[in-house]
């Protein structure tokens, strides 16, 4: 038996990206010691380690996409490469003291209720105990990838763009792009002065908007160093500025939805000469019902002599190339797939066992569904950040994220107020929060029908929020007690 087994924690946290280190900086801060970290790979950043793709970068201004209590006056770019937003995250767990607390290597298979505390089991046997569970683990982590016939006869390289293979040279190659969503706009226009000729596979076209990126300027980031307010504020306003804006423009029928639609496409047409190809990338769903595409190099790129897009259906994959629902056969020897990730899907790869053994998956078999983002009933001392609904079309993240995590502050609190063990949502209230999300989000443009991932198979949204960030965070100020339930 290892060290590790026996070993029992006050709260557990799963990963160690955003949310998992947002987490335990809350719990520090708030005089919660006995904490533990479990992070699958062998270094922290989440997402920002798992996507090392050339152009990888946020599509949330930086001053944004940073804890609000941990701004940064270094950001050097307006947008942050990944590799940036990496370092953040290492920087937060030093100055937070998170180190001691991290276990890495340490992938959770199984958490399993006994009706008093939370076992866990790690993927290579080891286990341990906690009181609460906190979990961080999100989306963007886990690649979706293409389902195509023949894809594994292809003779050339063929990897997701986020498990980027840097061995693999592409100058001179003659390249297949699969997709093109968020990922595909960042690595098109970074690899095709290189190469010899790509080949864009689009099954819709994206709503792309101008990402008017710049460098912060060295003399603006001493300002900031000097003076943090002014940093604070120019992050108020661009956090004000985006929830606001960005709301309304979400909204459907809304005359800032179709002046969103209308610079779009103004930007296409100033931005592609040919066209046919500006015929081709031209959305047919409302904008926004995807998600959108930030960038300035994107659609500049496909008036590349070595730039081609293809729009007919990807047929299979043969040993030289991809073959179309035409029968075209489009010879090449690398093919990248840009097909994003699977969304919220904890419950598919951890066996979560709640109350009398009920497992989440098939509690969620039907519908996801969770109390206030956060929780779900039959589940006690059991909390997911970025869980179902709470993530967001329009701003950054991080503000709902920790809101999360204050939300499970005050449940400790809660907890140890009542002198309780455990606390779970009530099934009305959660009920209640659902028939309210469902009826709201029919006012929003990415309510459905149009096959985006924020869906599942029956069409609902389970992924965005349809409200404003600010409402957000005032929703989750502290725990309204009437719909919790605490047990001794």
């Amino acid at each position: 038996m290892s060290e590790a087994d026996g070993a029992h924690y006050r709260v557990a946290v799963l990963g160690a990206g955003m949310s998992g280190l947002c987490m335990g900086i809350q719990l520090r801060k708030h005089g919660v010691g006995d904490f533990v970290i479990l992070e699958k790979a062998d270094a922290v950043g989440g997402t920002w380690r798992e996507n090392t793709y050339p152009g990888v970068a946020c599509d949330v201004p930086s001053h944004v996409y940073s804890f609000s209590f941990e701004l940064n006056p270094d950001w050097t770019h307006a947008f942050s490469g990944g590799e940036e937003i990496r370092s953040y995250c290492e920087r937060c767990v030093e100055r937070y003291g998170l180190a001691p607390h991290l276990q890495l290597e340490a992938q959770v298979r199984r958490l399993t209720f006994t009706g008093e505390l939370w076992q866990i089991e790690l993927a290579d046997g080891r286990r341990l105990t906690a009181d609460l569970i906190v979990s961080g683990l999100g989306g963007l982590h886990r690649p979706q990838h293409a389902d195509i016939e023949g894809r594994d006869s292809f003779a050339g390289k063929l990897f997701h763009t986020a498990e980027w293979d840097h061995e693999h040279d592409l100058r001179g190659r003659r390249v297949a792009i699969i997709g093109t969503g968020a990922s595909a706009a960042q690595v098109l226009p970074s690899i095709a002065p290189d190469v010899e000729h790509v080949t864009v596979f689009q099954r819709s076209a994206a709503w792309v908007f101008p990402r008017m990126a710049r460098d912060i300027p060295q003399r603006r980031r001493e300002r900031y160093r000097r003076f943090p307010l002014l940093m604070r504020l120019h992050r108020w306003m661009i956090w004000l500025l985006m929830d606001a804006l960005g709301t309304q423009a979400l909204r459907r029928g809304s005359w800032l939805h179709r002046r969103m639609e209308r610079s779009a496409l103004a930007y296409l047409e100033r931005e592609v000469r040919d066209p046919e190809m500006r015929r081709k990338l031209t959305p047919d769903y409302a904008a926004g019902c995807k998600r959108r595409c930030i960038s300035d190099d994107y659609l500049a790129a496909f008036n590349r002599a070595n730039v081609a897009l293809v729009t007919e259906a990807i047929e299979s994959i043969e040993p030289e190339g991809v073959r179309d629902a035409n029968g075209t056969l489009h010879p090449v020897d690398t093919i990248i797939e840009a097909t994003g990730f699977k969304p919220f899907d904890i419950h598919e790869y951890v066996d979560i066992r709640g109350r009398d053994g009920v497992s989440l998956q098939d509690r969620w078999s039907e519908r996801i569904e969770s109390y206030r983002t956060v929780m779900a009933p039959g589940f006690p001392n059991f909390f997911m950040l970025l869980g179902p609904n709470s993530a967001t079309g329009h701003t950054s993240a991080l503000i709902m994220i920790e809101s999360q995590a204050r939300f499970v502050i005050h449940c400790l609190r809660l907890l140890a107020r009542e002198g309780a063990r455990h606390v779970e949502p009530t099934t009305e209230a959660t009920e209640a929060f659902n028939h309210r999300i469902r009826r709201d989000m029919r006012q929003m443009v990415f309510s459905g029908g149009c096959n985006a991932w924020y869906t599942d198979a029956n069409d609902h949204n389970y992924t965005l929020w349809p409200y404003s960030a600010a409402r957000f965070c005032v929703e989750f100020l502290r725990p309204k007690r009437r719909e919790l339930k605490t047990e001794a």
